[in-house]
Formats: C-alpha cells, sequence, structure tokens
C-alpha cells in the first residue's frame, strides 16, 4: 500500500517522536528566526541598496556588525 509523503512522516513521528526529531533536526529554526529577529531589530527591515549586489554587501555588513555586538556580550 503507497501512502502520501505526509501520512508516512506522521507515521515516522507516531513510531518514534525523538528518532524522527533527532533525524531532521527538528527545533532549530528558532535559532535562526531570532538571530534574523535580532538583526531586524538592531538595524531596521530595509536595505537601503537598490543593485543586488549592493544589497549582499549591506547584508553581510550588518551580520558582521551584528556579530561583533554579540561577540562583546
Amino acid at each position: 500500500m503507497t501512502h502520501s509523503p505526509r501520512k508516512e512522516v506522521v507515521l515516522k513521528q507516531l513510531k518514534n517522536y525523538k528518532r524522527w526529531k533527532h533525524d531532521i533536526n527538528y527545533g532549530y529554526r528558532w535559532m535562526a528566526e531570532t538571530a534574523f529577529s535580532s538583526i531586524k531589530r538592531m538595524f531596521g527591515e530595509y536595505v537601503s541598496a537598490r543593485r543586488f549586489p549592493n544589497m549582499v554587501k549591506e547584508m553581510l555588513v550588518k551580520v558582521s556588525l551584528y556579530n561583533m555586538f554579540i561577540s562583546m556580550r
């Protein structure tokens, strides 16, 4: 019998939730969300550069500054 991909995941969860959680690294998203939220609070939600390469550079500077501030704690 073939199950849908979602149903297979649910069956794996029901069989051994801790193993499923460990296998797919469930629960780590909050770390990234926390960092993004902190960067937005520090520097604002928007990027002021207009061209994509400059946007990337601006974000790298912001993230570098964020990391520097965090390391000073």
